[in-house]
């Protein structure tokens, strides 16, 4: 198990962020004592109060917004906006409609280091919501409170990489997979979660090989001048292909081809 408690101690020494939630998470293996108090848990739910548990949950929740009959746009603040655009193009004189996911990379994350992100505007009609902790809490055994701090806490660790320029994957589970190598950002989707928004494995085939949208699949080629990723939430360090021969001004085609459709600068 990584000493999570450890590394954001070290992170600490060296910057403005602090992690009192993390610390405390890290080191239990149960939930800790003053939340099992607030907490009614049938005995039968499995108690597994770890950071990557309650990022599954807030994943969990974008996932349903996006997925409702009338989508909605869902934030997490601090990261990001996701909606949904319906498409249309024509195919054998047959006009073809499809759902596409797209990505609204926060202001905070893009101006830690001038990150590249294309924008595409929510549309006005869509209405907007900001992730429930409170909601979030019913599928993950934590407070609402601790839930929150938490993922502010993971996103100050993530702030804190990038503004020492190193190379990260943001992983949300059955959701899809933010990927930034150097200033160039990425928004590759599950294709089961792309499945479930269009309902046919023949039009998730045409939007892969269009390119409309980048399946995770491919994040784990994505070179880094450095030859490793930090990947979040689980805080861990992975071995992705080396870029050797291109600056940080320059992109690879694996991580260009994802630039044009996956989302926007937003707030």
């Amino acid at each position: 198990m990584i000493n999570l408690a450890a590394r954001v101690t070290s992170v600490e020494l060296c910057s403005t962020f602090t992690f009192p939630t993390l610390k405390k998470l890290s080191v239990n293996d149960g939930l800790m004592g003053h939340e099992l108090a607030d907490l009614e848990l049938d005995v039968s739910f499995p108690c597994f109060p770890d950071v990557v548990t309650i990022w599954s949950g807030v994943s969990k929740y974008v996932r349903q917004q996006l997925l409702k009959e009338e989508p909605q746009a869902v934030t997490i603040t601090g990261l990001g906006t996701f909606h949904i655009k319906k498409c249309h193009f024509f195919e054998n004189g047959e006009m073809i409609t499809f759902q596409r996911p797209v990505f609204s990379l926060s202001r905070t994350v893009a101006q830690i280091r001038e990150l590249q992100h294309a924008s595409v505007p929510v549309p006005g009609e869509i209405k907007k919501v900001s992730v429930s902790y409170k909601k979030t809490h019913l599928n993950v055994p934590y407070s609402e409170k601790v839930a929150q701090h938490c993922v502010q806490e993971t996103l100050n660790f993530f702030y804190f990489i990038l503004k020492k320029e190193e190379d990260t994957d943001f992983i949300l589970k059955d959701v899809g997979t933010l990927a930034i190598r150097g200033t160039e950002v990425t928004m590759a989707f599950c294709e089961g979660f792309l499945l479930s928004l269009n309902k046919s494995t023949g039009m998730i085939e045409k939007l892969l090989t269009n390119k409309w949208v980048i399946s995770d699949k491919e994040v784990p080629l994505f070179p880094s001048r450095f030859g490793r990723v930090h990947q979040f939430p689980q805080f861990e360090i992975r071995v992705v292909p080396r870029r050797v021969s291109l600056t940080d001004e320059e992109t690879s085609p694996d991580v260009k081809s994802g630039l044009s459709s996956t989302g926007e600068r937003g707030n």
